[in-house]
């Protein structure tokens, strides 16, 4: 799903304005997360006001403008690049919250971002004509 999701982003972001496709893109996710949320899950507005100051930064910041920015960048971008590099957002991830929060992070943790990111580093190398 992910791979479709890039790749539909890719294909919409040279045909509809980023700024549009992004607005229908949050409209459309959180309208289907409130159903599905209704069905399964207790909302309290009390919950709601207590993590307030949190669901806005994971909302307008880690979402709002991250995927705003995917979006206007992959309009540029060839989806088999930006595929590769969205798929070491785990690697950085892992790799802020270790540099940022003192998160603790093992040596297999360690070995595990290093294999990701060589991984992608050689998918970028060129191949020689033998």
């Amino acid at each position: 799903m992910y791979a479709i999701q890039i790749l539909l982003i890719g294909w919409l972001s040279r045909h509809v304005h980023p700024l549009r496709l992004s607005l229908i893109q949050f409209f459309m996710t959180a309208l289907c997360s409130m159903l599905v949320a209704l069905y399964l899950e207790p909302i309290s507005l009390d919950a709601i006001l207590k993590s307030a100051g949190s669901l806005l930064f994971a909302g307008v910041l880690s979402t709002g403008v991250a995927f705003t920015i995917q979006i206007i960048a992959q309009r540029d971008a060839a989806s088999s690049h930006a595929a590769i590099i969205m798929s070491l957002e785990a690697v950085f991830a892992v790799l802020g919250g270790w540099l940022l929060l003192d998160e603790q992070l093992g040596l297999r943790g360690f070995l595990g971002c290093g294999l990701m990111m060589t991984g992608m580093l050689l998918s970028q190398l060129r191949r020689s004509k033998a």
